[in-house]
């Protein structure tokens, strides 16, 4: 029985933004401690996409989420709370 073909996902401007905010929000947490390549190497993930996080250019998975919050020293729901 052959597939469906898989729905492709496009963010809307909403989505878009809180990616932005949430990869600005990393790097301002990050940049005191660590280097973008040091921090990559602590999360254990690929300096390029550190990058496309910080950029919010990637749709950020929720377990990764969860190893940066503790890398920075706090819980995951801290990590996500962003200024409006």
């Amino acid at each position: 029985m052959p597939r469906k073909p898989r729905k492709v996902h496009l963010p809307d401007e909403d989505e878009l933004a809180f990616r932005r905010a949430l990869g600005q929000r990393i790097r301002d947490l990050r940049a005191p401690k660590f280097s973008q390549d040091e921090f990559a190497d602590e999360i254990d993930v690929f300096r390029s996409h550190m990058s496309t996080i910080e950029r919010g250019k990637t749709d950020l998975k929720l377990s990764t989420a969860r190893r940066i919050a503790k890398a920075l020293g706090m819980e995951l729901d801290e990590l996500l709370k962003l200024e409006q």
